[in-house]
Protein backbone atom coordinates (compact mmCIF):
# COMPACT_ATOMS: atom_id res chain seq x y z
CA UNK A 1 0.00 0.00 0.00
CA UNK A 2 0.74 3.28 -0.42
CA UNK A 3 0.18 7.09 1.09
CA UNK A 4 0.32 10.35 -0.64
CA UNK A 5 4.12 11.85 -0.39
CA UNK A 6 4.79 13.87 2.70
CA UNK A 7 6.60 16.59 0.76
CA UNK A 8 5.06 19.08 -1.42
CA UNK A 9 6.39 21.49 -4.04
CA UNK A 10 5.77 25.02 -4.48
CA UNK A 11 6.02 26.04 -8.03
CA UNK A 12 7.87 29.74 -9.07
CA UNK A 13 7.62 29.82 -12.12
CA UNK A 14 8.94 27.15 -15.05
CA UNK A 15 10.93 27.39 -18.01
CA UNK A 16 10.60 25.71 -21.78
CA UNK A 17 13.93 24.24 -22.96
CA UNK A 18 14.49 25.56 -26.77
CA UNK A 19 17.91 24.31 -28.74
CA UNK A 20 20.76 26.92 -29.07
CA UNK A 21 21.17 26.13 -33.02
CA UNK A 22 17.72 27.01 -33.48
CA UNK A 23 17.92 22.87 -34.87
CA UNK A 24 14.89 20.52 -33.87
CA UNK A 25 15.14 19.72 -30.66
CA UNK A 26 16.44 15.93 -29.37
CA UNK A 27 13.32 13.59 -28.32
CA UNK A 28 11.97 14.76 -25.07
CA UNK A 29 13.14 11.78 -22.90
CA UNK A 30 16.50 12.52 -23.91
CA UNK A 31 16.09 15.70 -22.77
CA UNK A 32 14.47 15.04 -19.42
CA UNK A 33 17.02 12.23 -18.89
CA UNK A 34 20.30 14.07 -20.01
CA UNK A 35 21.05 12.20 -22.67
CA UNK A 36 21.15 14.65 -25.20
CA UNK A 37 25.04 16.12 -26.27
CA UNK A 38 23.20 19.22 -28.36
CA UNK A 39 23.39 22.70 -26.26
CA UNK A 40 20.11 23.80 -24.77
CA UNK A 41 18.93 26.95 -23.50
CA UNK A 42 16.05 27.37 -21.63
CA UNK A 43 13.34 30.15 -21.32
CA UNK A 44 10.89 31.18 -18.42
CA UNK A 45 7.54 31.30 -19.17
CA UNK A 46 4.39 31.19 -16.40
CA UNK A 47 2.28 28.05 -16.73
CA UNK A 48 0.88 26.02 -13.49
CA UNK A 49 -0.48 22.79 -14.33
CA UNK A 50 -3.98 22.00 -15.24
CA UNK A 51 -6.04 19.37 -16.14
CA UNK A 52 -9.00 19.38 -18.85
CA UNK A 53 -11.77 17.11 -19.62
CA UNK A 54 -13.41 17.50 -23.39
CA UNK A 55 -14.33 15.16 -25.79
CA UNK A 56 -12.01 13.22 -27.71
CA UNK A 57 -12.45 9.38 -28.74
CA UNK A 58 -9.58 7.94 -30.34
CA UNK A 59 -8.57 3.96 -30.86
CA UNK A 60 -5.72 1.73 -30.39
CA UNK A 61 -3.74 1.49 -34.07
CA UNK A 62 -1.04 -1.44 -34.01
CA UNK A 63 2.15 -0.94 -35.35
CA UNK A 64 2.24 -3.90 -37.31
CA UNK A 65 6.37 -3.70 -37.37
CA UNK A 66 6.52 -3.24 -34.01
CA UNK A 67 7.75 -7.09 -32.84
CA UNK A 68 8.06 -7.39 -29.21
CA UNK A 69 9.71 -10.71 -26.88
CA UNK A 70 7.19 -12.18 -24.71
CA UNK A 71 8.23 -10.39 -21.21
CA UNK A 72 8.48 -7.27 -22.38
CA UNK A 73 5.14 -7.77 -24.10
CA UNK A 74 3.56 -8.90 -20.65
CA UNK A 75 5.28 -5.75 -19.07
CA UNK A 76 2.92 -3.45 -20.88
CA UNK A 77 0.04 -6.24 -20.40
CA UNK A 78 -0.04 -6.53 -24.54
CA UNK A 79 -1.35 -10.12 -24.00
CA UNK A 80 -1.94 -10.78 -27.51
CA UNK A 81 1.73 -9.54 -28.88
CA UNK A 82 2.52 -12.39 -25.14
CA UNK A 83 0.76 -15.20 -26.87
CA UNK A 84 2.09 -14.74 -30.13
CA UNK A 85 6.06 -14.17 -28.92
CA UNK A 86 5.47 -17.28 -26.11
CA UNK A 87 8.37 -19.73 -26.62
CA UNK A 88 6.66 -22.40 -24.41
CA UNK A 89 3.60 -23.90 -23.29
CA UNK A 90 4.45 -22.41 -19.70
CA UNK A 91 4.96 -18.95 -21.25
CA UNK A 92 1.53 -19.06 -23.43
CA UNK A 93 -0.38 -20.25 -19.55
CA UNK A 94 1.42 -17.52 -17.92
CA UNK A 95 -0.24 -15.29 -20.50
CA UNK A 96 -3.52 -16.96 -20.05
CA UNK A 97 -3.61 -16.63 -15.98
CA UNK A 98 -2.55 -12.89 -16.55
CA UNK A 99 -5.76 -12.73 -19.11
CA UNK A 100 -8.04 -14.31 -16.83
CA UNK A 101 -6.92 -11.98 -14.17
CA UNK A 102 -7.48 -8.97 -16.09
CA UNK A 103 -10.91 -9.98 -16.64
CA UNK A 104 -11.91 -10.06 -13.03
CA UNK A 105 -11.59 -13.58 -12.24
CA UNK A 106 -9.39 -14.12 -9.50
CA UNK A 107 -10.43 -17.49 -8.44
CA UNK A 108 -9.55 -19.33 -12.08
CA UNK A 109 -6.20 -17.36 -12.25
CA UNK A 110 -5.60 -18.20 -8.64
CA UNK A 111 -5.85 -21.79 -10.03
CA UNK A 112 -3.46 -21.33 -13.10
CA UNK A 113 -0.70 -18.90 -10.95
CA UNK A 114 -0.43 -21.73 -8.55
CA UNK A 115 0.16 -24.48 -11.12
CA UNK A 116 2.96 -22.53 -12.38
CA UNK A 117 4.18 -21.34 -9.50
CA UNK A 118 4.89 -24.78 -8.27
CA UNK A 119 5.32 -26.77 -11.44
CA UNK A 120 7.01 -24.11 -14.29
CA UNK A 121 10.32 -25.22 -15.07
CA UNK A 122 11.46 -21.81 -16.27
CA UNK A 123 12.72 -20.26 -13.59
CA UNK A 124 10.99 -16.76 -14.67
CA UNK A 125 7.75 -18.32 -15.08
CA UNK A 126 8.08 -19.57 -11.84
CA UNK A 127 8.86 -16.72 -9.75
CA UNK A 128 6.71 -14.28 -11.69
CA UNK A 129 3.55 -16.68 -10.91
CA UNK A 130 4.10 -16.42 -7.65
CA UNK A 131 3.98 -12.46 -7.82
CA UNK A 132 0.53 -13.42 -9.88
CA UNK A 133 -0.65 -15.94 -7.71
CA UNK A 134 -0.10 -12.88 -4.76
CA UNK A 135 -1.97 -10.88 -6.94
CA UNK A 136 -4.90 -13.22 -7.09
CA UNK A 137 -5.39 -14.18 -3.73
CA UNK A 138 -5.53 -10.52 -2.50
CA UNK A 139 -8.34 -9.69 -4.61
CA UNK A 140 -9.95 -12.39 -3.00
CA UNK A 141 -8.60 -11.13 0.04
CA UNK A 142 -8.02 -14.98 1.02
CA UNK A 143 -5.99 -14.54 3.95
CA UNK A 144 -5.25 -18.27 4.84
CA UNK A 145 -3.76 -18.89 1.47
CA UNK A 146 -1.84 -16.01 1.14
CA UNK A 147 -0.10 -17.16 4.17
CA UNK A 148 0.07 -20.81 2.53
CA UNK A 149 2.71 -19.20 -0.26
CA UNK A 150 5.42 -19.54 1.69
CA UNK A 151 8.26 -16.51 2.40
CA UNK A 152 9.55 -15.06 -0.72
CA UNK A 153 13.21 -15.66 -1.09
CA UNK A 154 13.94 -12.27 -2.61
CA UNK A 155 12.65 -10.58 0.16
CA UNK A 156 13.46 -13.13 3.40
CA UNK A 157 16.91 -11.66 3.68
CA UNK A 158 16.54 -8.10 2.96
CA UNK A 159 18.74 -5.68 5.10
CA UNK A 160 15.88 -3.22 5.83
CA UNK A 161 13.66 -5.25 8.37
CA UNK A 162 10.76 -2.86 7.93
CA UNK A 163 10.72 -3.74 3.91
CA UNK A 164 10.85 -7.48 5.24
CA UNK A 165 7.67 -6.85 7.14
CA UNK A 166 5.71 -5.47 4.43
CA UNK A 167 5.76 -8.48 2.68
CA UNK A 168 2.41 -9.74 1.22
CA UNK A 169 2.53 -13.02 2.66
CA UNK A 170 3.39 -11.69 6.25
CA UNK A 171 0.11 -9.55 6.12
CA UNK A 172 -1.40 -13.64 4.98
CA UNK A 173 -0.18 -14.84 8.27
CA UNK A 174 -1.14 -12.09 10.20
CA UNK A 175 -4.48 -12.23 8.91
CA UNK A 176 -4.84 -16.21 8.40
CA UNK A 177 -7.87 -16.14 10.81
CA UNK A 178 -9.80 -13.71 9.63
CA UNK A 179 -12.11 -15.18 6.83
CA UNK A 180 -13.24 -13.25 3.88
CA UNK A 181 -15.28 -10.04 4.63
CA UNK A 182 -18.84 -10.57 4.04
CA UNK A 183 -20.15 -6.97 1.99
CA UNK A 184 -23.49 -5.79 1.34
CA UNK A 185 -23.66 -3.55 -1.43
CA UNK A 186 -27.13 -2.25 -2.46
CA UNK A 187 -28.21 -3.08 -6.22
CA UNK A 188 -29.83 0.15 -7.08
CA UNK A 189 -27.78 3.19 -7.59
CA UNK A 190 -27.03 5.16 -4.14
CA UNK A 191 -25.81 8.47 -3.79
CA UNK A 192 -23.92 9.68 -0.63
CA UNK A 193 -22.33 13.27 0.12
CA UNK A 194 -18.59 13.49 -0.23
CA UNK A 195 -15.86 15.99 0.01
CA UNK A 196 -12.77 17.29 -1.10
CA UNK A 197 -9.37 17.13 1.32
CA UNK A 198 -6.91 19.95 1.25
CA UNK A 199 -4.98 18.05 -0.89
CA UNK A 200 -7.81 17.15 -2.94
CA UNK A 201 -8.36 13.56 -2.94
CA UNK A 202 -11.90 12.52 -2.11
CA UNK A 203 -13.08 12.28 1.67
CA UNK A 204 -16.40 10.17 2.89
CA UNK A 205 -17.72 9.23 6.03
CA UNK A 206 -17.10 5.97 7.16
CA UNK A 207 -18.43 4.44 10.04
CA UNK A 208 -16.35 1.95 12.06
CA UNK A 209 -18.08 -0.17 14.47
CA UNK A 210 -20.76 2.42 14.47
CA UNK A 211 -18.22 5.60 14.69
CA UNK A 212 -18.02 7.84 12.67
CA UNK A 213 -15.10 9.19 11.03
CA UNK A 214 -13.44 10.73 7.83
CA UNK A 215 -12.15 8.41 5.58
CA UNK A 216 -10.11 9.24 1.85
CA UNK A 217 -10.91 7.21 -1.05
CA UNK A 218 -7.90 5.79 -1.95
CA UNK A 219 -7.39 3.47 -5.23
CA UNK A 220 -3.54 3.73 -4.06
CA UNK A 221 -3.58 1.66 -1.12
CA UNK A 222 -3.99 -1.69 -1.55
CA UNK A 223 -5.61 -2.35 1.94
CA UNK A 224 -8.31 -0.08 3.94
CA UNK A 225 -6.20 1.41 7.27
CA UNK A 226 -7.13 3.89 9.97
CA UNK A 227 -4.99 5.70 12.41
CA UNK A 228 -4.63 3.81 16.57
CA UNK A 229 -6.59 7.01 17.44
CA UNK A 230 -9.79 5.62 15.54
CA UNK A 231 -9.51 1.78 16.56
CA UNK A 232 -9.18 2.31 20.07
CA UNK A 233 -12.51 5.01 20.06
CA UNK A 234 -14.23 2.24 17.54
CA UNK A 235 -12.93 -0.53 19.95
CA UNK A 236 -11.40 -2.56 16.86
CA UNK A 237 -9.25 -5.86 18.05
CA UNK A 238 -5.52 -6.56 16.85
CA UNK A 239 -5.69 -9.46 14.61
CA UNK A 240 -2.09 -10.47 15.38
CA UNK A 241 0.76 -9.26 17.90
CA UNK A 242 3.03 -9.07 15.37
CA UNK A 243 4.70 -5.33 14.53
CA UNK A 244 3.84 -5.57 10.09
CA UNK A 245 4.70 -2.11 7.81
CA UNK A 246 3.23 -0.64 4.91
CA UNK A 247 4.77 0.53 1.89
CA UNK A 248 4.68 4.52 0.95
CA UNK A 249 5.98 6.59 -0.81
CA UNK A 250 9.22 7.46 1.22
CA UNK A 251 9.84 3.93 2.15
CA UNK A 252 8.42 1.62 4.87
CA UNK A 253 6.03 2.68 8.14
CA UNK A 254 5.02 0.43 10.90
CA UNK A 255 1.52 -1.17 10.90
CA UNK A 256 -0.34 -3.98 12.51
CA UNK A 257 -2.88 -6.48 11.25
CA UNK A 258 -6.35 -5.49 12.66
CA UNK A 259 -10.14 -6.97 12.39
CA UNK A 260 -13.06 -4.49 12.23
CA UNK A 261 -16.18 -5.84 12.95
CA UNK A 262 -18.38 -3.19 11.25
CA UNK A 263 -17.19 -0.56 8.49
CA UNK A 264 -20.20 1.68 6.90
CA UNK A 265 -20.21 3.64 3.99
CA UNK A 266 -23.07 5.26 2.60
CA UNK A 267 -25.35 1.73 2.47
CA UNK A 268 -21.77 -0.58 1.96
CA UNK A 269 -21.69 -2.52 4.65
CA UNK A 270 -18.59 -4.64 5.13
CA UNK A 271 -18.54 -7.27 8.23
CA UNK A 272 -15.18 -8.77 9.38
CA UNK A 273 -12.91 -7.23 7.02
CA UNK A 274 -9.08 -7.24 7.71
CA UNK A 275 -7.12 -3.92 7.82
CA UNK A 276 -4.03 -2.13 9.21
CA UNK A 277 -3.60 0.32 11.42
CA UNK A 278 -0.89 2.95 11.74
CA UNK A 279 0.40 5.83 14.27
CA UNK A 280 -1.74 8.35 13.43
CA UNK A 281 1.18 10.41 13.07
CA UNK A 282 1.99 8.64 10.30
CA UNK A 283 -1.30 9.79 8.71
CA UNK A 284 -0.47 13.60 9.41
CA UNK A 285 0.49 14.98 6.30
CA UNK A 286 2.18 18.67 5.54
CA UNK A 287 -0.16 20.95 3.17
CA UNK A 288 1.44 24.06 1.43
CA UNK A 289 2.20 27.03 2.86
CA UNK A 290 -0.51 29.06 3.51
CA UNK A 291 0.17 32.64 4.77
CA UNK A 292 3.64 31.21 5.49
CA UNK A 293 2.32 28.84 8.06
CA UNK A 294 2.48 25.49 6.79
CA UNK A 295 -0.78 23.52 7.38
CA UNK A 296 -1.28 19.99 8.75
CA UNK A 297 -3.98 17.42 7.74
CA UNK A 298 -5.09 14.39 9.94
CA UNK A 299 -6.21 11.25 8.75
CA UNK A 300 -9.03 9.11 10.37
CA UNK A 301 -8.14 6.25 8.07
CA UNK A 302 -8.64 4.97 3.88
CA UNK A 303 -10.71 2.95 1.72
CA UNK A 304 -8.43 0.99 -0.16
CA UNK A 305 -8.79 -1.03 -3.59
CA UNK A 306 -9.68 -4.09 -0.98
CA UNK A 307 -12.97 -2.67 -1.01
CA UNK A 308 -13.24 -0.24 -4.08
CA UNK A 309 -12.47 -3.53 -6.16
CA UNK A 310 -16.09 -4.92 -5.17
CA UNK A 311 -17.66 -1.49 -6.17
CA UNK A 312 -19.52 0.00 -9.04
CA UNK A 313 -18.55 3.68 -8.02
CA UNK A 314 -19.06 7.24 -9.71
CA UNK A 315 -17.09 10.17 -8.17
CA UNK A 316 -18.63 13.78 -9.17
CA UNK A 317 -16.31 16.29 -7.49
CA UNK A 318 -17.82 19.24 -8.64
CA UNK A 319 -21.25 17.86 -7.66
CA UNK A 320 -19.85 16.27 -4.55
CA UNK A 321 -21.60 13.02 -4.78
CA UNK A 322 -20.54 9.51 -4.98
CA UNK A 323 -22.81 7.14 -6.27
CA UNK A 324 -22.47 3.52 -5.18
CA UNK A 325 -23.63 0.21 -6.44
CA UNK A 326 -22.98 -3.57 -7.36
CA UNK A 327 -21.69 -4.53 -9.76
CA UNK A 328 -23.67 -5.87 -13.04
CA UNK A 329 -21.25 -8.07 -15.28
CA UNK A 330 -21.57 -6.78 -18.67
CA UNK A 331 -19.42 -9.11 -21.23
CA UNK A 332 -20.16 -6.25 -24.13
CA UNK A 333 -17.68 -3.70 -22.08
CA UNK A 334 -14.23 -3.33 -23.63
CA UNK A 335 -12.54 -2.86 -20.32
CA UNK A 336 -9.54 -0.47 -19.36
CA UNK A 337 -8.87 -0.99 -16.18
CA UNK A 338 -7.34 -3.86 -14.73
CA UNK A 339 -6.10 -4.68 -11.00
CA UNK A 340 -2.68 -6.34 -11.52
CA UNK A 341 -1.37 -5.88 -7.49
CA UNK A 342 -2.21 -1.77 -8.27
CA UNK A 343 -4.96 -0.58 -10.52
CA UNK A 344 -3.94 0.11 -13.88
CA UNK A 345 -5.58 1.79 -16.85
CA UNK A 346 -4.93 1.63 -19.88
CA UNK A 347 -5.74 5.32 -22.31
CA UNK A 348 -5.16 6.02 -25.94
CA UNK A 349 -2.71 8.83 -27.02
CA UNK A 350 -3.88 10.79 -30.48
CA UNK A 351 -1.66 8.94 -32.64
CA UNK A 352 -3.30 5.68 -31.28
CA UNK A 353 -0.70 4.27 -29.11
CA UNK A 354 -1.62 2.31 -25.87
CA UNK A 355 -0.16 3.82 -22.91
CA UNK A 356 -1.03 2.20 -18.80
CA UNK A 357 -0.81 4.89 -16.02
CA UNK A 358 -1.27 3.73 -12.48
CA UNK A 359 -4.57 4.87 -10.81
CA UNK A 360 -4.50 6.74 -7.26
CA UNK A 361 -7.15 8.98 -6.30
CA UNK A 362 -5.11 9.36 -2.57
CA UNK A 363 -1.54 11.18 -4.89
CA UNK A 364 -2.32 15.05 -4.86
CA UNK A 365 -1.57 15.49 -8.72
CA UNK A 366 -1.15 13.22 -11.61
CA UNK A 367 2.52 12.86 -13.41
CA UNK A 368 3.88 10.86 -16.22
CA UNK A 369 7.03 9.16 -16.48
CA UNK A 370 9.87 8.90 -19.33
CA UNK A 371 8.27 6.04 -20.85
CA UNK A 372 5.22 7.73 -21.87
CA UNK A 373 8.40 10.64 -23.42
CA UNK A 374 9.66 8.00 -25.71
CA UNK A 375 6.13 7.03 -27.45
CA UNK A 376 5.91 10.60 -27.58
CA UNK A 377 9.68 11.77 -28.55
CA UNK A 378 8.32 15.63 -29.97
CA UNK A 379 6.63 16.40 -26.05
CA UNK A 380 7.93 19.86 -25.56
CA UNK A 381 8.94 19.58 -22.12
CA UNK A 382 10.15 22.21 -19.84
CA UNK A 383 11.49 22.39 -16.16
CA UNK A 384 9.66 23.81 -13.45
CA UNK A 385 11.87 25.81 -10.34
CA UNK A 386 10.41 25.46 -6.72
CA UNK A 387 10.74 25.11 -3.47
CA UNK A 388 10.20 21.92 -1.03
CA UNK A 389 9.54 22.52 2.66
CA UNK A 390 10.96 20.48 5.43
CA UNK A 391 11.23 20.49 8.79
CA UNK A 392 12.78 23.97 9.50
CA UNK A 393 14.58 23.80 6.01
CA UNK A 394 13.38 25.08 2.42
CA UNK A 395 15.42 23.76 -0.10
CA UNK A 396 15.05 24.66 -4.01
CA UNK A 397 14.41 21.85 -6.76
CA UNK A 398 13.62 21.80 -9.98
CA UNK A 399 11.43 18.71 -12.10
CA UNK A 400 10.60 18.55 -15.59
CA UNK A 401 7.00 18.97 -17.13
CA UNK A 402 5.71 17.96 -20.00
CA UNK A 403 4.19 20.67 -21.39
CA UNK A 404 0.91 19.29 -23.16
CA UNK A 405 0.13 15.48 -22.98
CA UNK A 406 -3.62 14.42 -23.72
CA UNK A 407 -4.69 11.42 -23.45
CA UNK A 408 -8.13 9.00 -24.32
CA UNK A 409 -10.43 6.85 -22.51
CA UNK A 410 -12.40 6.13 -25.64
CA UNK A 411 -15.18 9.00 -25.52
CA UNK A 412 -13.26 12.02 -23.46
CA UNK A 413 -9.59 13.25 -23.14
CA UNK A 414 -7.87 14.04 -19.59
CA UNK A 415 -5.34 17.07 -21.32
CA UNK A 416 -2.21 17.66 -18.92
CA UNK A 417 -0.97 20.86 -19.41
CA UNK A 418 2.49 21.45 -17.62
CA UNK A 419 2.36 17.95 -15.68
CA UNK A 420 5.90 16.58 -14.16
CA UNK A 421 7.67 13.95 -15.26
CA UNK A 422 9.27 11.18 -13.16
CA UNK A 423 11.35 8.40 -13.51
CA UNK A 424 10.09 5.20 -15.48
CA UNK A 425 8.41 3.17 -12.94
CA UNK A 426 7.81 -0.62 -12.62
CA UNK A 427 5.02 -2.29 -10.23
CA UNK A 428 5.51 -6.09 -9.81
CA UNK A 429 6.11 -7.04 -13.94
CA UNK A 430 4.44 -3.97 -15.24
CA UNK A 431 5.57 -0.92 -16.70
CA UNK A 432 3.78 2.18 -15.75
CA UNK A 433 3.85 5.40 -17.76
CA UNK A 434 2.42 7.40 -15.42
CA UNK A 435 0.02 7.77 -12.44
CA UNK A 436 -3.19 8.97 -12.44
CA UNK A 437 -4.07 11.47 -9.19
CA UNK A 438 -6.93 13.06 -7.53
CA UNK A 439 -6.46 15.72 -9.86
CA UNK A 440 -8.45 14.00 -12.44
CA UNK A 441 -11.10 13.24 -10.05
CA UNK A 442 -11.59 17.00 -9.01
CA UNK A 443 -11.79 17.42 -13.15
CA UNK A 444 -14.31 15.09 -14.06
CA UNK A 445 -16.96 12.85 -13.46
CA UNK A 446 -15.01 9.47 -13.18
CA UNK A 447 -16.77 6.32 -13.29
CA UNK A 448 -14.77 3.11 -11.98
CA UNK A 449 -16.03 -0.73 -12.16
CA UNK A 450 -13.26 -2.97 -11.49
CA UNK A 451 -15.65 -6.34 -11.92
CA UNK A 452 -16.35 -4.54 -15.28
CA UNK A 453 -13.10 -3.08 -16.22
CA UNK A 454 -14.29 0.27 -16.42
CA UNK A 455 -12.54 3.67 -16.19
CA UNK A 456 -14.17 6.87 -17.81
CA UNK A 457 -14.36 10.52 -17.61
CA UNK A 458 -17.41 12.31 -18.53
CA UNK A 459 -18.50 15.83 -17.28
CA UNK A 460 -19.82 16.44 -14.00
CA UNK A 461 -23.94 16.49 -13.61
CA UNK A 462 -23.17 19.53 -12.57
CA UNK A 463 -21.66 21.40 -15.90
CA UNK A 464 -23.29 18.70 -18.70
CA UNK A 465 -22.85 20.32 -21.88
CA UNK A 466 -19.83 22.36 -21.41
CA UNK A 467 -15.65 21.23 -20.88
CA UNK A 468 -13.97 21.27 -17.42
CA UNK A 469 -10.54 22.99 -17.04
CA UNK A 470 -9.38 22.74 -13.71
CA UNK A 471 -6.00 24.83 -12.75
CA UNK A 472 -3.58 22.71 -9.91
CA UNK A 473 -1.35 25.34 -8.02
CA UNK A 474 1.43 23.78 -5.78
Amino acid sequence: MRLASLLFVVCAGVVIASCRTGAPLPPADEIVEGRTLLPVVVDTVDGPEAISVNPGKWTVRHNADEVLDFWSAISILDLPGAEHSARSVEERTFALALRTLMRSNPEDAAIAFRALHLQALDPMVRSRSRVGLTMALSWQSDWPSLAGIGVDPDTADGSDPLAVQAGVERWGRALSAVPAPVIDIPELPTTIPMRRSAFGTPVVTVEINGQPHEFWLDTGASMTLLSDEVAVKAGVKLAARDTLALSVVAGHIPARAVFVDSLRMGPVLAHGLGAALVNKGALRLDHRMVNGVREAVDIDGVIGTDLIRKLDLVIDARAGTITVRKPRRDPQIVPNLFWVGYPVVRLVTKDGRPVLLGLDTGAEVTYITTALLKKQPRTSVAVRHGSIGGLGTQEHTTEWVARQISLSDGGYAIGLTNVPVAPERRWTFVNFDGVIGSDVALASRLHLDFVNGVFDVRRSATNPLGGINVTIAH
